[in-house]
């Protein structure tokens, strides 16, 4: 299994529980991202690919998949306006499993529960932010030497 580790004064220890292959420049819907990782919105039985953006402030999950979790989540932390390259789109933050999908024999699948930015007027790819989701996990990405292997590692923040 591919695991990255961390240095203490005493020896060292894994800190990424799971790893898989993420797709550098693909194409979702319309869309072209950057760096695609595979996920799966909870309790949605399916996965999906996320833009992983370390710019973006919150997660976002717009469009058909908010409409599938409209009456599944709870109440929502706040109404939230979001200032987009596309123009402003309204929408509330929710609390949302967002699991971290690992290719087979790559380790454990992450689930964290994160803050999440949910409207259903927002048509792009999910989004996985920094406010709420990655700040609460350890991650990395090995760019690969060809294409195919690049490979982001993951772990849950201690």
């Amino acid at each position: 299994m591919g695991q990255l580790f961390k240095k203490t004064d005493k020896d060292k220890s894994v800190w990424s529980t799971g790893s898989a292959v993420f797709e550098a420049i693909c194409e979702i819907d319309s869309w072209s991202v950057t760096v695609a990782v595979k996920c799966r919105i909870e309790p949605l039985e399916f996965s999906c690919p996320a833009l992983l953006d370390t710019g973006a402030e919150w997660s976002v999950i717009g469009g058909n998949m908010a409409a599938l979790l409209e009456n599944r989540l709870g109440p929502p932390i706040r109404s939230l306006t979001m200032s987009t390259r596309l123009g402003t789109i309204f929408g509330e933050l929710h609390r949302v499993g967002i699991t971290l999908l690992t290719d087979p024999g790559q380790g454990d699948e992450l689930t964290v529960e994160s803050t999440t930015f949910v409207s259903e007027e927002w048509d792009g790819p999910v989004v996985l932010g920094y406010r709420g989701f990655l700040e609460r996990i350890r991650f990395a990405l090995d760019s690969g030497v060809t294409p195919g292997n690049q490979i982001f590692y993951f772990g849950l923040a201690e």
